[in-house]
């Protein structure tokens, strides 16, 4: 196959995976991912405009586009091995050790990024939350602020209110809904918490998003019987300093704590995740 060929056949492969992802078709994607990289294997040479490490990449995208993070880890970690001087492999091999939980190694990822990379706002943000998380709030802030300077149009500022103000917030949020949904929630605890911990994020495998912004425990009122004992706590957690990270302002802090709110409401109802969409609570 002479170069013109094989770039055609590359950029077709490539431009396909990429079609292919957006429409949410994740293995297609990555069949013509694997196709352009045993093309590249037998036929590579410097006349090649696509690289090993293009196709990875873009196979690890369409991985967490369809939630498969642990797959788009192991991707961006080849592209890292087949192309040690791309940040933007770096970056994404750590925001996605992050989303596994890894935050050991997710930190050493992104802090290299950021020192190869003073621009990568996305190292930057993920830092910051790495921060906050370990109780740094200071650094957090710093963090936040940088990320926000490289790329303003991409990560906001977040705006953290103290408990009193979030707890005053849920309570006004919480009597506007209809008498009849106060009632039914008489026995459902609301506690709001600052991040999800550890603990609890591990508890379930594959482990929980750190950015998980609500959390409904307990039996879903559909299933309950008026003939049962009680079995363990019915609680909803609001994750407040998570949900301050996508609030710019107060504004839209009340907004996101509410649709939380409801969003796990949903969940004690017995709604699913797709007729939670359909009422615009996703």
């Amino acid at each position: 196959m002479n170069p013109q060929e094989l770039n055609e056949k590359l950029e077709s492969l490539y431009h396909s995976a990429e079609a292919a992802s957006s429409e949410g078709l994740a293995d297609q994607a990555i069949e013509h991912c694997e196709s352009a990289l045993e093309l590249l294997d037998f036929n590579f040479d410097e006349e090649c405009t696509f690289t090993h490490g293009d196709f990875l990449m873009l196979a690890g995208h369409a991985c967490w586009e369809d939630n498969d993070i642990e797959g788009a880890m192991r991707y961006y970690r080849q592209t890292h091995e087949t192309d040690p001087g791309r940040i933007d492999a770096l970056v994404a091999l750590g925001v996605a050790l992050f989303h596994l939980c890894r935050f050991g190694a997710a930190r050493t990822y992104l802090e290299i990024s950021s020192a190869e990379d003073p621009e990568a706002g996305e190292a930057w943000y993920y830092l910051a939350i790495l921060a906050l998380r370990s109780g740094k709030a200071s650094l957090a802030r710093a963090l936040f602020e940088r990320a926000n300077e490289k790329e303003p149009d991409r990560w906001l500022v977040p705006r953290f209110l103290d408990e009193d103000e979030i707890q005053k917030l849920v309570e006004d949020i919480f009597a506007r809904f209809p008498e009849e949904i106060q009632d039914v929630l008489g026995n459902v605890a609301i506690v709001l918490e600052d991040l999800p911990s550890e603990e609890l994020l591990l508890s379930c495998d594959p482990p929980l998003d750190p950015l998980l912004l609500g959390l409904f425990e307990g039996i879903p009122l559909p299933e309950q019987s008026t003939f049962d004992a009680p079995q363990g706590i019915t609680q909803i957690r609001l994750f407040v300093s998570n949900i301050a990270l996508i609030a710019e302002d107060s504004e839209r802090l009340v907004e996101e704590l509410e649709i939380t709110l409801k969003h796990e409401i949903g969940h004690f109802l017995g709604l699913d995740e797709d007729e939670l969409a359909a009422r615009g609570l996703d």
